[in-house]
């Protein structure tokens, strides 16, 4: 009884669908289908619906095939084939994926340690492309405002600055954490920072587990209070290797440029290194982690579930 039923839905559902599709056709190419024809059409539908009312499942089961054929026989020019069809919502599928890459939601994974212990290899992240404005793709000419300005303590995707100078990192991108803003003087000493003379306050939270170092350092984690924006950073224990750098201390940032720091303080290469980041190598600002995990080969064993649509601080 079950499958009788099952056949007969198929039936209708088919009926149905065929109907829907020749009226469609119908209705758009009104002007190119002969009147004899549609009459055609019109009868055969009307009958189709009839049995479709009275529950006659042979009837409609006869009359829809008979359908199909006048469809095939009058209609077939006008119909779209389904490779056709496949590849319009495939170029519709790709064309929106494009889109919404480019103008919306970028995805990005952690490479390497820079921003232990708020980002962690194996990371996957979305970064909002929108937020500090929006550029024609593949550009650095920007179309539309941003929604906000970029601030201390936003953690930027960006394109390396100096790739001109050093061809292997053209065109790659970085992560880190805006530090400086236009204007500002940036120092560095003995492991505090220093924005325009202020001193950043720096409080100790405890030594930090090196699992995630993939070292045996010896490296403690401080909360840094960036002018309200608090957030983790790392320095190594008894070392003084964040007061490195070419470009520190650094007296002025010029217009529409950033110092940006990795939060792992004493394994980043940043702007102490390499300098600022101009706002057009900008890409957007991260926003949630989607997905992270240490090791892929291993599949669902090493997912690190309690970090998945976890907020970027």
């Amino acid at each position: 009884m079950f499958n009788i039923f099952s056949q007969e839905k198929r039936i209708e559902s088919s009926a149905k669908q065929t109907i829907s599709s020749i009226k469609m056709v119908l209705r758009n190419k009104d002007g190119l289908i002969d009147p004899s024809v549609k009459n055609i059409f019109d009868e055969k539908i009307a009958a189709i619906e009839n049995s479709l009312e009275s529950k006659n499942i042979e009837d409609t089961a006869k009359l829809s095939e008979e359908l199909k054929g006048l469809e095939t026989e009058h209609l077939s020019k006008f119909i779209k084939s389904k490779l056709r069809q496949n590849l319009e919502s495939l170029l519709i599928a790709l064309a929106l994926a494009l889109f919404v890459r480019e103008f919306i939601i970028q995805p990005f994974k952690i490479p390497s340690g820079s921003m232990i212990p708020n980002l962690l290899v194996g990371d996957h992240l979305l970064v909002t492309k929108f937020m500090y404005g929006t550029k024609i793709p593949f550009t650095n000419i920007q179309i539309l405002p941003g929604i906000k300005d970029i601030e201390y303590g936003d953690v930027v995707v960006f394109i390396y600055p100096n790739g001109d100078r050093e061809p292997s990192k053209k065109g790659v991108h970085y992560i880190k954490r805006v530090v400086g803003l236009p204007g500002d003087s940036i120092n560095i000493k003995n492991k505090n920072l220093y924005i325009n003379g202020k001193l950043i306050p720096l409080e100790y939270v405890s030594s930090y587990d090196s699992v995630n170092l993939h070292t045996s350092a010896y490296v403690d984690e401080y909360e840094e209070d960036l002018f309200g924006k608090k957030h983790k950073v790392l320095y190594k224990n008894g070392k003084k290797g964040t007061d490195k750098g070419i470009f520190i201390p650094f007296e002025k940032i010029p217009d529409k440029h950033y110092f940006v720091m990795g939060d792992n303080r004493d394994n980043s290469r940043d702007s102490r290194y390499w300098g600022l980041v101009p706002f057009e190598n900008i890409s957007g600002k991260a926003l949630l982690t989607h997905w992270s995990w240490v090791d892929p080969t291993k599949m669902v064993s090493d997912v690190r579930w309690d970090r998945i649509l976890k907020l970027i601080n």
